[in-house]
């Protein structure tokens, strides 16, 4: 196998889509589609299950997803070190992030660290919430935002971050001021696989709930456009939002839920990491802070 097929694997899988994963990495659709066979081909399982509403992952396609996640982390770093030793000058970091915190409040941090420290080379890597802890855990980036505390290491509070039901715009329920968990689980239901899953399930079962999971759809933006067309409704972050969402209807949960995202900082933090955590920390609005 090449880097070059895991990164069509990983693609795929956070696409949902062949023709958004050619377009995401810049070639063509059969060029992905070619990859795709000669991954499984070589490992001898099926990876993905073709369907009408694009492509879903068989459980070994997760779980050689999140092992390839890890392998170009950690390829990634090797890449940056390489250039970091041929030229120090600015100093490099590599952080790993959470979509929910990626969509919202990195922008504003980026330009704040990058006004600090113009000369920095940064390297921002998005992943789920389990593959953002491996690469902290391994050493593939030098700072992290996740959304569980860890079990050993330096985390802080970052952010503030409350769960929020996603409707289509046109849904019986848009015109309440709330939902509960059991009235969202009465409609098919497309659930965030990008690191929520387990909480929202876990919502759920203290709700006396059960999910009719339709689809499992690792992108936001993927998720909202399949609640704009009526194919079920979600749970998502709020930071995890874009500022305008067409074709849909955003309700706070009754009663309101919430999740707090963490910065994590190894030990022997990096003088840069520190330097980005506390612009991290400055700069997260009012409203969201924990």
């Amino acid at each position: 196998m090449t880097f070059a097929q895991l990164r069509v694997l990983r693609a795929v899988v956070r696409t949902g889509n062949l023709t958004r994963a050619a377009e995401e990495l810049g070639t063509t659709q059969s060029a992905v589609s070619h990859a795709l066979r000669l991954l499984e081909r070589e490992l001898g399982v099926s990876l993905f299950v073709r369907g009408s509403q694009g492509v879903t992952p068989t459980p070994a396609g997760r779980a050689v997803d999140r092992r390839a996640a890890l392998i170009l982390a950690q390829a990634d770093a090797i890449a940056e070190e390489a250039a970091a030793a041929r030229d120090e000058a600015g100093g490099r970091l590599r952080v790993g992030v959470v979509p929910s915190a990626n969509a919202r409040l990195m922008p504003r941090v980026l330009r704040a660290f990058a006004s600090a420290h113009p000369d920095a080379a940064l390297t921002v890597l998005e992943g789920s919430d389990d593959e953002v802890l491996d690469w902290f855990t391994t050493g593939a980036v030098d700072v992290a935002t996740l959304g569980t505390a860890l079990p050993a290491g330096e985390t802080v509070p970052l952010a503030r971050d409350r769960l929020l039901a996603v409707l289509p715009a046109g849904h019986r329920l848009g015109g309440r001021s709330r939902v509960t968990v059991a009235e969202v689980a009465r409609h098919p239901f497309i659930m965030s696989s990008g690191g929520c899953e387990p909480l929202i399930t876990e919502l759920a079962a203290r709700a006396g709930a059960r999910l009719r999971c339709h689809y499992r759809v690792r992108d936001v933006g993927s998720i909202l456009a399949m609640v704009a067309e009526d194919l079920g409704v979600s749970i998502v972050p709020e930071l995890s939002l874009p500022a305008r969402a067409e074709g849909v209807r955003v309700l706070p949960l009754d009663p309101e839920e919430t999740r707090t995202l963490r910065l994590a900082l190894p030990g022997d933090a990096l003088p840069l990491a520190v330097a980005f955590a506390e612009a991290a920390l400055a700069e997260v609005p009012p409203a969201y802070r924990p």
